[in-house]
């Protein structure tokens, strides 16, 4: 879907769409991550919500507990002290994502199995809900992606209801497309989670030197983390605040220990593989740039001494992935026997063509969903890898 500029300015088109969610939602809540879309995202909302007297005004903010104490400081001077906002501060024990590992591709955040090596104290505020028996939905080690969806649900009730996300379409193609390709009763900047949870993006259009506009004009707080970035040289586009340990994160590893030196201490002893990722998430050893075959081997042996070095429970989560890609080209013209070592470059990145390099360079990536082999990212693999061990 090719974009289409609007004649009048983002500010003035976003409040409107506000407007109109808090007229058209019996509930609404914001998802608040401290970075600067999503304070935007909640300073527009409470601006709103003062306009409808429908205050206090509902957060999100899941704790992932290996974050920049500076991220922390700034949700505590933005929503603590203010009686417009009704806190929902989630500090329970979630499965996530772990780009820098084969042997630790996910790791549980506030695990009390590991609360010896946590990263953070257990916030001690009483907006932080911290108990497993709170949620009737909850699992124990459930998915981030999971718990999201399923809080939403939970606090729709039986009404309908949206979360209002700081998402832009100019951050990334991914995030250009969720934001796009759908559209609920007419309306491209919102989607459909369920039947009544809907997913709005009011900021949808804004350009990362809009939000910092906005930021500076109106001297709203913003998270003093982004000060530290542009001190080690990071572009306004590159400034990312989340947690650093995922596919599209791991670059920003590398600031880690100049920024919070006493929280990447605990971090190298919490996470398996930051260490790693910060000094190799930039080379070819994870995929960021040509990756080079070994001399005398081929990619279809490169690919199983990959697989030998890994741990079981990896290696057959990429097996599984492989035989299922196998499988599908078998059926669309492309036996086992005729799959190419290396075809051309331009056809295997575009994904119209397989072979024994492609696979083995989604391995390299540690790319644990291998949607560069067209796959999507699932609810239940890695519940039904790991439940042994849950």
């Amino acid at each position: 879907m090719p974009k289409q500029y609007l004649e009048e300015e983002v500010l003035t088109s976003t409040r409107k769409r506000i407007k109109k969610t808090f007229e058209i939602f019996p509930k609404t809540y914001v998802a608040f991550s401290g970075g600067k879309d999503s304070t935007v995202m909640l300073h527009l909302a409470l601006e709103e919500a003062r306009k409808q007297n429908k205050l206090p005004l509902n957060v999100l903010f899941i704790d992932l507990e290996g974050q920049y104490k500076k991220t922390i400081q700034h949700i505590e001077e933005v929503t603590l002290d203010s009686d417009e906002i009704k806190l929902h501060w989630i500090c329970l024990p979630l499965n996530l994502r772990n780009s820098v590992s084969v042997f630790q591709p996910h790791w549980r955040c506030w695990d009390p199995e590991q609360s010896n090596l946590w990263i953070r104290s257990m916030p001690k505020n009483i907006n932080v809900i911290s108990n497993i028996e709170q949620y009737p939905f909850f699992r124990f080690g459930m998915e981030f992606e999971e718990f999201v969806y399923k809080w939403g649900n939970w606090f729709a009730g039986k009404e309908l209801c949206t979360c209002l996300l700081g998402i832009r379409a100019d951050e990334s193609l991914n995030r250009f497309f969720s934001v796009t390709r759908n559209g609920w009763k007419g309306i491209n900047w919102m989607s459909k989670a369920s039947n009544k949870l809907i997913f709005t993006y009011p900021i949808y259009d804004w350009r990362t030197e809009d939000i910092w506009r906005y930021v500076g004009k109106r001297k709203i707080p913003y998270n003093k983390l982004y000060d530290y970035f542009y001190l080690i040289g990071m572009s306004i586009h590159q400034m990312r605040v989340c947690q650093p340990y995922g596919d599209d994160q791991r670059q920003g590893l590398q600031y880690f220990h100049s920024i919070e030196p006493e929280t990447w201490d605990r971090l190298i002893k919490r996470v398996s593989g930051v260490n790693f990722g910060s000094i190799y998430s930039s080379t070819a050893l994870l995929g960021r740039r040509k990756v080079i075959l070994p001399e005398g081997i081929t990619w279809k042996k490169y690919t199983g001494i990959l697989l030998n070095s890994m741990p079981e429970i990896t290696r057959k989560h990429y097996s599984k992935k492989i035989i299922k890609f196998l499988e599908w080209w078998d059926q669309n013209g492309y036996p086992l026997e005729l799959v190419p070592d290396e075809a051309n470059l331009k056809l295997e990145n575009t994904g119209k063509i397989p072979s024994w390099r492609r696979i083995c360079k989604c391995i390299i990536k540690n790319d644990w969903w291998c949607r560069s082999l067209g796959f999507c990212q699932t609810k239940n693999t890695y519940k039904n890898l790991y439940q042994k061990k849950s």
